[in-house]
């Protein structure tokens, strides 16, 4: 496991948010959406502290994540990417909300 920053994640308050965040959905929010469940052991920002997130945002701005999923995220951030959620539901619609499909389907849905 790498060697997370210091700040916010040893203050009290990031450690009662964590908690709460994993009572609420203990299981990873990636894997749900493709249909697995895998226990959640991570809190990650939806926006990361270095891009302007909020160190303490409200319980929609945090997502509980298996190692995987959030390596992945971690991985693609560091490398300037934007994350892509592999898979389909069970309709055949990419999950990815950035997937050139979903934003065909937006425009039409105008």
């Amino acid at each position: 496991m790498t060697k997370m920053a210091v700040w916010p994640y040893t203050t009290a308050r990031w450690q009662r948010l964590r908690r709460l965040k994993l009572q609420i959905n203990p299981c990873c929010e990636l894997c749900l959406q493709q249909g697995w469940v895998e226990a959640a052991k991570v809190v990650d920002h939806c926006v990361p502290i270095n891009a302007g997130g909020d160190p303490f945002p409200a319980l929609d701005g945090l997502m509980s994540m298996c190692v995987g999923c959030h390596n992945g995220k971690t991985r693609a951030e560091q490398m300037g990417k934007d994350y892509r959620v592999k898979g389909c539901d069970v309709f055949g619609q990419p999950l990815d909300p950035n997937h050139p499909w979903n934003r065909e389907a937006k425009k039409c849905s105008r």
